[in-house]
């Protein structure tokens, strides 16, 4: 179809108005920021496990805080510290111990993704918030809470009273129990005497019987025919820090018939009048009458 020159003239027109047939294009404003990246949660490092977990460890053994990481990367590390209120102390970073006590705090990598942290010889004063930190921006954390048990222990004479000083006749038995409750898994009770362990020699007439009683535990020490020379301070021992101390008093002549058989921690032993000093006493006030 052919168009009147009229009609070309006045498309010629409309398009010249309209810019022409090329599309405008408008260069970007400077103003606008480029698009942000997310990084999908699946490739981020993870925790693996509870959060807020309370570890229970007897007093002498080993305390072992696991911490699973999945996904760490080449440029995160795993870091252990402790919280006390405000306060935090950092214990290890990535394979580094941090910790004045090395011997005790150490960083043991378990795998595929166990970062543990051993405390060894675990004491009621290591109890307490521990957390564990990936470096990843902010850092994420675990919490887990550390229990330290510590046995009660004391030591017992033949009559069930708790004593720190025991006094005994020559050739007497010398009769001292060891009551620890509650019982200390792995860790057994020891009886030392001068730094040297106490065991059940027939020969010398020393005896040790170990039972459990309820929840505890009880380890008897006798001494037949004892003598002086086994005067002298008995340790009983379970685990590294848990200690009873008795100071064994073995007398010879009039003194061991004067003092009582065995004192708790209420006072000194008590002194016994014998009749040739009553006597004396006797004739004494009579003089002065």
């Amino acid at each position: 179809m052919t168009l009147p020159p009229a009609s070309i003239i006045y498309l010629v027109a409309l398009v010249g108005a309209a810019g022409g047939f090329a599309p405008s294009i408008e260069a970007p404003s400077t103003s606008e920021q480029p698009p942000t990246t997310t990084v999908d949660a699946a490739f981020l490092p993870a925790f693996l496990g509870r959060h807020n977990t309370t570890v229970t460890v007897h007093a002498g053994d080993t305390a072992t805080l696991s911490c699973h990481v999945v996904r760490l990367g080449e440029k995160t590390q795993v870091t252990w510290a402790r919280r006390r209120g405000s306060d935090i102390d950092f214990l290890t970073v990535g394979h580094q111990t941090f910790h004045n006590d090395k011997s005790r705090y150490t960083l043991r990598y378990e795998k595929p993704n166990n970062w543990k942290l051993l405390i060894r010889h675990a004491q009621k004063r290591d109890e307490g918030l521990y957390e564990c930190q990936i470096s990843t921006h902010p850092p994420k954390i675990m919490r887990m809470y550390l229990s330290v048990k510590v046995p009660g222990i004391e030591v017992r004479d033949s009559r069930g009273e708790a004593v720190s000083e025991a006094y005994y006749r020559v050739d007497s038995t010398v009769g001292l129990q060891c009551v620890v409750m509650p019982v200390p898994p792995s860790r057994p009770v020891l009886w030392t005497f001068g730094g040297r362990p106490v065991t059940t020699m027939p020969q010398r007439g020393v005896r040790v019987d170990t039972s459990l009683m309820g929840s505890g535990l009880s380890s008897w020490l006798h001494i037949a025919r004892a003598a002086v020379s086994d005067s002298g301070t008995y340790s009983c021992t379970a685990g590294d820090t848990v200690t009873a101390d008795v100071r064994v008093h073995v007398l010879d002549g009039e003194s061991s018939a004067a003092m009582q058989h065995s004192t708790t921690d209420a006072g000194p032993p008590t002194l016994r009048p014998t009749s040739g000093l009553l006597f004396l006493v006797t004739y004494a006030v009579l003089a002065l009458t």
